[in-house]
């Protein structure tokens, strides 16, 4: 049986060492500075790739306008959802700090998927786990105000970060993208929450200072 909650360590402890030895064989190992860019969308589909160690964003251009759907942090797949869909990769992804990619040959994990019904079985549900995720995630923002959305968006930073003191991985453009508003809107709303002593904030160094009533904003918004 397949428990609710799979991890990307199940489903690797799922292969037999011979196969775990040919997808580590076959990998690559990329260290991409903040700012490059690791995945551009319409490249060939020729990689699985999967997050060691830092924080991604993937974006989706779409009528000359930019989308972003998802952070990725340490330890997860990036944008496995669809690396079987098409032989192009529809997103772009983007290192928003320093970031340690480990590049598995497609073939090798097809033939695991393949050879291993228990990781298959297994990676289909993380890959569900994942899109349902992603897709609570974008509905919830969609439907907050600019307010809700940007104390949701800082109480989530400070939960990948571990701390309620972090350097803001985001231009204020980029976290526009993210919650679908206007970079005015995010400066405004930024600027309320420093005016009403929710955060501290001095360019991109942000502290929490009542992430109690972040959670109401973020609640209620």
């Amino acid at each position: 049986m397949v428990g609710d909650d799979v991890t990307v360590e199940q489903c690797f402890k799922a292969l037999s060492r011979e196969q775990a030895d040919l997808l580590v064989n076959s990998s690559t190992v990329l260290v991409y500075k903040k700012g490059e860019t690791i995945i551009k969308q319409g490249m060939l589909a020729s990689n699985v790739l999967f997050l060691e160690k830092g924080l991604v964003k993937l974006n989706v251009d779409s009528d000359g306008q930019t989308s972003t759907i998802k952070l990725v942090t340490s330890n997860t797949f990036i944008g496995i959802m669809c690396a079987f869909a098409n032989k192009t990769v529809d997103f772009s992804a983007v290192a928003l700090v320093d970031s340690t990619v480990r590049q598995f040959d497609k073939s090798r994990f097809e033939e695991a998927i393949q050879s291993n019904s228990q990781f298959s079985l297994l990676l289909i549900k993380l890959m569900s786990l994942m899109t349902n995720d992603m897709v609570h995630d974008l509905t919830r923002l969609s439907r907050k105000n600019v307010d809700g959305a940007i104390a949701l968006f800082l109480l989530e930073l400070a939960r990948i970060f571990g701390s309620n003191r972090f350097e803001l991985p985001l231009s204020r453009i980029e976290i526009a993208e993210v919650i679908g508003c206007s970079k005015e809107s995010v400066t405004n709303s930024l600027s309320l929450f420093k005016r009403d002593s929710l955060i501290d904030i001095d360019g991109k160094n942000v502290e929490l200072l009542d992430a109690g009533k972040l959670q109401v904003i973020a609640r209620n918004g």
